[in-house]
């Protein structure tokens, strides 16, 4: 019994010492933790409060955190930190704003607190002369939002009228210096620069006095004031162009007077083309066979065409000058054939003509229709004709002809339908082609024409000619009949 009683107080003391144990372990561990909970050190530095902190890591944000604990303010908008990992020291910068009027433009921006007004602006990029004026002080340590005014020590100089005077003012503007100056500016002046600008260290500041004149150009007249200079900068001022050509009364070069009065007169030149109508010659022959006196037209006229080129200068847009550069001829005149009469009757003389006697060759087949007797003389000859003139031709062409008459009228080509035209296939033979036409006994006689009209029968190739005559009687002599075209040269 006394075992058993000594057995359960060994099994409670053993119980007791495992529990105080196991309770010194919980604590020990507490306690390591807690150490390293806490394991770094640092500092917080805010203006003239310092704050020593403990935490876990070396992190701004627990070191804030920290800080606060120990009662310093909250961070504002404006303000920030800078951390120095190494030395564990947090600073803290307390913004405030600052407003700055410097040479009259105001910029804002946010200045750390504690530091001096000079500071400040260095730090925000604003520079500051030995002679400039900064309120308040620049010396000044920043508590709370501020506003500075500068006033910029500025060393001027004013120039009018060969007179030099070099003035220096604190601020202003360009109008303040040459007050200084004892400048009175008036609208008959000019400045170099901009009356209400703001003065800046070192600027030079020109005035000059305004020369009034009149410009006339492009219709209107108008009135002037620019600095003095020549006439050329003087319009060059006033924004007028002057073209390559243009004309000036006064010479470009000329100093500007006042009342001058400048007239610009606007010349353009450019090429100008025209056609004009060359007027036909008129070549005569002689019949005894007429009243002496009368004439007839054997062979029409046909106005030729040429193309002129000028060079043409107006000023002011009127019509100075024309020039003519070149001519071209686009087609040769035709002349007209005209009979005139001796009055000495006689019986017509037998056509004659001289050939080479080589024979003739077949023309090509017209364009549609029967194919017509046409032979082709193949060289050159000279005939004669009634009146006794040699004439040379090119060709002679054989073939059926037809006569017509159109009183009044007109041909397809715009000429007269009058006896001397002649209606032809123009692919075959070409408007304006002189003719002589005869049969070829030359016992009928048809005269000079010109090939001035387009006959359908031709185109269709049943004729190779349709002879124009003036009354339907003459047109009988023809009929239809073999007649030969002799191509004149």
């Amino acid at each position: 019994m006394y075992y058993k009683k000594q057995k359960r107080k060994l099994c409670l003391r053993i119980a007791a010492l495992a529990a105080a144990g196991a309770l010194a372990l919980v604590l020990i561990a507490a306690a390591v933790m807690k150490a390293t909970a806490y394991s770094v050190s640092g500092t917080v530095l805010d203006g003239e409060s310092t704050y020593s902190v403990k935490t876990g890591e070396a992190a701004p944000e627990l070191f804030l955190t920290a800080a606060r604990r120990q009662g310093m303010p909250e961070l504002g908008p404006s303000d920030t930190t800078e951390f120095d990992g190494e030395s564990c020291v947090l600073t803290v910068l307390r913004g405030v704003e600052m407003k700055v009027t410097d040479a009259g433009e105001t910029t804002a921006f946010t200045a750390r607190k504690g530091a001096t007004v000079g500071e400040a602006l260095k730090e925000n990029g604003i520079t500051l002369g030995e002679e400039d004026i900064v309120s308040p002080d620049r010396e000044l340590v920043i508590a709370a939002d501020l506003t500075v005014d500068i006033k910029r020590c500025c060393h001027v100089t004013v120039a009018f009228d060969g007179n030099v005077e070099k003035v220096m003012l604190y601020g202003g503007t360009v109008a303040e210096a040459l007050k200084e100056a004892g400048l009175k500016f008036t609208e008959d002046m000019a400045c170099n620069e901009s009356i209400d600008a703001s003065l800046t260290d070192g600027m030079e500041i020109i005035v000059t006095r305004l020369t009034a004149f009149t410009v006339t150009a492009d219709g209107k007249t108008g009135s002037y004031k620019v600095s003095s200079g020549t006439v050329g900068e003087a319009l060059e001022k006033c924004g007028f162009a002057l073209g390559e050509g243009d004309r000036l009364n006064i010479p470009k070069g000329r100093r500007l007077t006042a009342g001058m009065k400048i007239v610009i007169q606007r010349v353009q030149v450019k090429e100008e083309k025209e056609t004009q109508d060359i007027e036909y010659g008129t070549q005569y022959v002689t019949s005894r066979e007429l009243a002496e006196g009368k004439t007839q037209l054997l062979s029409a006229g046909l106005k030729g065409e040429k193309e002129l080129c000028y060079r043409a200068t107006y000023v002011d847009g009127e019509l100075e000058s024309r020039e003519l550069l070149s001519e071209r001829v686009k087609s040769e005149p035709v002349k007209q054939i005209v009979m005139r009469g001796t009055g000495l009757p006689t019986a017509a003389p037998k056509l004659e003509f001289i050939d080479d006697g080589s024979g003739a060759t077949p023309d090509p087949t017209p364009t549609g229709g029967k194919k017509p007797s046409v032979s082709v003389s193949a060289q050159e000859g000279v005939l004669t004709d009634p009146w006794g003139n040699e004439v040379s031709y090119s060709k002679a062409i054989t073939g059926t002809c037809t006569a017509y008459c159109i009183p009044g009228g007109t041909t397809s080509i715009g000429l007269e339908a009058v006896r001397g035209v002649i209606a032809v296939d123009p692919e075959i033979i070409p408007y304006g082609t002189r003719m002589y036409v005869a049969s070829p006994d030359g016992k009928i006689i048809y005269g000079y024409g010109v090939a001035g009209d387009t006959g359908g029968a031709c185109m269709a190739g049943e004729i190779i000619a349709d002879l124009c005559y003036d009354t339907v009687e003459e047109c009988s002599i023809i009929g239809r009949r073999e007649m030969v075209l002799y191509i004149l040269q």
